[in-house]
């Protein structure tokens, strides 16, 4: 694909993921006893009243600053009260998993959201952990709206067009537009889904897009299990064989799975 440079102040970020021979994942979908009955709207976005930007004008860090926006609707409706790491957490992150040197801006090169999964879960992001992760099929929409009703947010990739870029600046909703370049990969936390469009987290702000949108440009997604998630909150999920899930994430990893 041809890539267009991307606009001061709208930094991407998202390396392309690795191929499951090089790095086994989880699915998620067999973990699915049945596809949970999923409410018209499911939103985890509204009641969060602000999101920074998190350096994300500023450098590649895309894919830990939405791990950022997560721990924000996580804690507020997990738990009430949001709580915000701050952007010096978040540079440490993306520093540790992919050897940035603010004093060097060469090092600015972006990161594979598998590996920040994969340090989300060992060490934490601003004192937060995630115990485990999982893959979900971002072409199965019905397993994309399942995936956000049960874990409170979709962890996603895409190669953002040109288009999407010039759509932001302008305040209007992500949609397809034929032939745009793409200007590289991004990663966004998804937090609103509805029968037509999506909602994520992005550069400090929502944005919209559309179903159209997502089929075009969507490459991966991915849950993060949160004990913050589904413990605090009493929110383990029905429908979901949790223990079985956490038995195979043990076995693909050789680490013990506990909330």
């Amino acid at each position: 694909m041809s890539q267009t440079p991307e606009p001061a102040g709208l930094r991407l970020g998202r390396r392309p993921p690795r191929p499951e021979e090089q790095a086994p994942r989880l699915k998620l979908a067999p973990f699915l006893r049945a596809l949970p009955a999923v409410p018209p709207v499911v939103d985890y976005l509204s009641k969060v009243t602000g999101w920074p930007m998190y350096a994300n004008d500023q450098v590649g860090d895309c894919t830990v600053a939405a791990a950022g926006h997560m721990v924000q609707a996580w804690t507020r409706y997990g738990r009430g009260a949001t709580v915000t790491v701050t952007e010096a957490d978040v540079i440490r992150a993306y520093s540790a998993v992919t050897g940035y040197d603010p004093a060097r801006p060469e090092t600015d090169q972006g990161a594979v959201m598998q590996d920040v999964l994969g340090y989300w879960r060992r060490v934490g992001v601003g004192g937060h952990r995630i115990v485990a992760f999982a893959a979900v099929n971002p072409a199965d929409l019905g397993e994309v709206r399942a995936a956000l009703h049960l874990f409170g947010h979709v962890y996603v990739g895409a190669n953002l067009p040109a288009s999407a870029l010039a759509q932001f600046e302008q305040g209007r909703s992500w949609s397809p537009v034929p032939g745009s370049p793409i200007a590289g990969g991004h990663a966004i936390n998804v937090g609103y889904v509805s029968a037509r469009s999506l909602r994520a987290v992005t550069w400090g702000r929502v944005q919209s897009m559309t179903t159209a949108w997502w089929r075009c440009y969507v490459e991966e997604a991915w849950v993060a299990i949160s004990p913050e998630w589904l413990s605090t909150a009493g929110r383990t999920p029905t429908g979901l064989d949790l223990a079985g899930l956490g038995q195979a994430f043990t076995t693909l990893t050789g680490e013990p799975f506990a909330l």
